[in-house]
């Protein structure tokens, strides 16, 4: 029992701060990126997913036509999932500023759309974007900019989310984000980032891999560029998008249980990305940064059974107590977060806990061979 409680204990440790301090020193070690200059400014089609988006998607086309890019070199495509809305007749409006609408009928899902625009597509960079997601004016530009590097093949942008003051849910996510943010930083600067966000991230339209539409595709589409053809996904945290992040818990928990359904069903139908074998040191990064962190609640029940065994202990007793107070910390985190009392620091336990809930579900789902494949978009 104690050989396993400080088994499952050093997979947390090293999820949560092992390999976020091993990136941090190889990125030490390595120093600074090299630098390339873009001669001239390649052709860019930015792909925005839309499915039934008529609240949001003006405010989207209108960022989008306004961004600093040469005009003759952006096309803006808006792909449409069936959407039963005004989704397309507000694209359609946006047709004398350039927007291209593309319409899938029924409703096949996210990757499917993108796939099919991305063959629609004339630009030598494509760029994904999310129809609730606003740019900064120079976002295209500093996403572009690094691909004049011959060995990247994906970049993704930085969220620079927000939040409604009153909402401890938002306030913990945008935490969370920043956080990956600084993590994505180091491993841009080692090798190569591990998955994309969806709102902003571009690739080269030579490299895109067609994916299954059961696939996650702002996740997987870096991971086999990286596996297939070698090339890296960098991070650039100059092009920033921001958005509003969901303040209520229960529809970030019901986001993140849709999200991680789909990133470990898509490991599993990619099983090239895990092993070590053909992926090298970038299978490492994927298991480390990805696969454990979804595995994190596993270890947290392993630890704590282990944990009952030992309380003969004073040390075990101690840390039994350690986790029976954290428990209560975040029991008490649904009375104060119902109400909204009480500082936001004490209610950040709850947060945490309904995370890894999310993560717990997600793994459950997976091994009962259960996808997300669509959705309804939720905004805040």
């Amino acid at each position: 029992m104690a050989v396993l409680f400080w088994v499952c204990l050093s997979v947390i440790g090293y999820v949560y701060l092992g390999y976020p301090l091993l990136m941090w020193l190889l990125a030490t070690w390595r120093g600074r990126e090299r630098s390339f200059v873009s001669t001239e400014w390649p052709t860019v089609s930015l792909i925005i997913a839309a499915r039934n988006e008529e609240g949001v998607l003006a405010a989207k086309l209108d960022n989008a036509t306004n961004l600093d890019y040469p005009a003759d070199k952006l096309e803006i495509i808006v792909a449409s999932d069936g959407s039963t809305d005004r989704t397309d007749a507000i694209a359609r409006d946006f047709e004398g500023r350039g927007v291209r609408l593309l319409r899938g009928e029924g409703w096949q899902g996210k990757t499917a759309v993108q796939n099919a625009a991305v063959a629609a597509a004339a630009g030598e960079i494509v760029v994904f974007s999310d129809a609730n997601a606003i740019y900064q004016p120079d976002a295209l530009k500093r996403l572009v900019a690094r691909f004049a590097d011959p060995s990247v093949g994906c970049v993704e942008g930085r969220r620079a989310d927000f939040v409604s003051a009153s909402s401890t849910t938002g306030r913990a996510e945008v935490v969370y984000r920043d956080w990956e943010s600084r993590v994505k930083a180091w491993e841009s600067q080692v090798r190569s980032c591990v998955g994309a966000s969806g709102p902003i991230y571009a690739v080269r339209r030579s490299l895109y891999v067609p994916l299954d539409p059961a696939m996650i595709s702002d996740f997987m589409e870096p991971l086999l560029i990286m596996c297939r053809h070698g090339r890296r996904q960098v991070f650039e945290p100059a092009a920033v998008s921001s958005e509003a992040v969901l303040p209520e818990l229960r529809d970030e928990f019901r986001r993140k249980v849709r999200i991680m359904t789909r990133c470990l069903n898509s490991l599993r139908m990619a099983p090239e990305v895990l092993d070590p074998r053909r992926s090298g040191w970038f299978a490492m990064q994927v298991i480390s940064h990805r696969l454990l962190r979804w595995m994190v609640p596993l270890f947290a029940i392993g630890a704590f059974a282990a944990n009952l065994f030992l309380l003969d202990r004073a040390f075990y007793r101690g840390v039994f107590l350690a986790q029976v107070l954290f428990a209560a910390a975040a029991a008490a985190g649904i009375v104060l977060d119902r109400w909204r009392i009480g500082p936001a620091f004490v209610r950040f336990p709850y947060a945490f806990c309904v995370a890894n809930l999310a993560s717990l579900v997600a793994v459950g789902n997976c091994l009962l061979g259960r996808n997300v494949v669509t959705w309804q978009p939720q905004r805040a």
